[in-house]
């Protein structure tokens, strides 16, 4: 059995973990709520890049959780945060309008003519195109980094239905520059997980990982020396390193 008498926060994955498309995990409203009556931390962090921080926190409260601003991350947040951080002031960005917001929000100019940028971030957009392919490979020629929000190769939306995710966008710019990315900001990097314990000024042994995908979310927890839960169905998932757990409200069978 994990040791948990260390743990002052969990943070959880959002698509498949606490969500699938637009309805809640059964239980997950009732584990918050114990978790939080044993001054447990909980955080949602997600590599979702195609809305900003705001509407997935009102995506959780429509949903009926109670949180605040603070206790969400998502990768269009950190990717912004990123940017700013290196000094970039002008980028281009052929994602969807959460990110541009985000990198807005920072004091990021994102450019919509030929100007040269000094970044090109990718993230999550279902409206990517030729045209955003052809404007990054020119600035890319030119000398713009290629920052991106995460590889992720598909992600599912409910209905037992997935879509292609932010990796075959990333792949596309990759393929016709000639170059891979320069920074992958979200899972299963840990530059999320460090702003979040940068923070709350939480240590990595004090937070324990929930997420869906071993790759992704289990991935970044090991990298980072933190404990990590694996919600799946999968019976046949055979790994030593985590806890297997088959649906999300049976985290509260380990506290």
């Amino acid at each position: 059995m994990m040791n948990l008498s260390k743990i002052k926060a969990v943070a959880f994955d959002l698509d498949g973990t606490i969500y699938f498309g637009n309805t809640l995990a059964d239980g997950v409203s009732e584990l918050v709520s114990f978790l939080k009556s044993k001054n447990i931390k909980v955080f949602y962090f997600t590599n979702n890049s195609s809305k900003s921080r705001t509407e997935i926190f009102d995506k959780l409260k429509n949903l009926g959780l109670e949180l605040i601003l603070d206790e969400v991350y998502n990768s269009a947040y950190a990717t912004a945060i990123y940017a700013k951080e290196k000094g970039y002031k002008s980028v281009y960005c052929p994602g969807a309008a959460g990110l541009v917001k985000e990198l807005e929000l920072n004091g990021v100019t994102v450019l919509t003519g030929d100007e040269l940028a000094e970044a090109v971030i990718v993230g999550l957009n279902a409206e990517f195109n030729y045209t955003n392919i052809a404007k990054s490979l020119n600035n890319i020629r030119r000398g713009s980094k290629l920052i991106v929000c995460n590889r992720d190769p598909n992600y599912p939306v409910g209905n037992n239905t997935i879509l292609p995710g932010c990796g075959p966008l990333v792949a596309a710019i990759e393929c016709a520059a000639g170059v891979k990315a320069d920074f992958v900001v979200g899972k299963p990097n840990t530059y999320m997980l460090e702003i979040l314990m940068k923070d709350h000024k939480l240590k990595n042994f004090e937070v324990l990982v929930v997420g869906d995908t071993y790759d992704s979310d289990i991935e970044m927890a090991k990298k980072y020396g933190s404990s990590s839960v694996l919600v799946t169905n999968n019976s046949a998932y055979n790994v030593s390193d985590v806890v297997l757990l088959k649906q999300t409200k049976d985290l509260r069978l380990l506290f």
